[in-house]
């Protein structure tokens, strides 16, 4: 079999030992950048989330606001209402210009920040009502107006700036807020 010499120098070798599994720690440098986006991400996710939020709260007091009105039977609602609107419109546009707009620039601002939600007659009411006698105004028209005011105020901080008052939208011929 083997030679004397052969089994000497095999009673020397030691038995098989395997390597040490490769260690996670330290992280080549690719997982760290993988680890740094991940984060990045979720931290800027959070951060839209927070601000978002906070922009919506105007308009989620508002809502509150509004949904007191529509609770309370008082004969004011409409002025109660066009001043939440107000309030509101002023966290979300420059106060500047919102401040400064008669009855008739707002309800175009109304038309243009809304058209899909506001109907003609609710907006005439807007116009006109808030000059008459409240008590000439049916609850169904005044159901109607509340509906889509807070239609409206829920859209509002979607809204990303106010936008310009322009000629066409007052134009009767063109189907603006006056042909109501």
């Amino acid at each position: 079999m083997a030679n004397p010499q052969q089994a000497q120098l095999l009673e020397q070798l030691r038995d098989i030992h395997l390597p040490e599994g490769v260690s996670w720690w330290p992280l080549a440098i690719g997982w760290w950048i993988v680890i740094a986006i991940i984060l990045t991400v979720i931290v800027l996710l959070i951060a839209k989330a927070i601000v978002s939020k906070r922009r919506q709260r105007f308009a989620r007091y508002a809502l509150i606001e509004l949904d007191q009105v529509k609770r309370n039977t008082d004969n004011d609602w409409l002025m109660q209402t066009h001043h939440i609107m107000r309030r509101a419109s002023l966290c979300y546009f420059p106060k500047s210009q919102v401040a400064v707009m008669d009855n008739r620039h707002w309800v175009t601002l109304l038309y243009q920040t809304g058209s899909d939600i506001w109907s003609q007659q609710s907006l005439k009411l807007l116009e006109e009502g808030i000059y008459r006698n409240p008590d000439t105004i049916d609850s169904s028209h005044q159901h109607q107006f509340l509906h889509e005011a807070s239609l409206w105020l829920a859209q509002l901080p979607d809204i990303k700036q106010l936008p310009a008052l322009e000629p066409s939208a007052t134009n009767p011929a063109q189907g603006g807020p006056e042909d109501v």
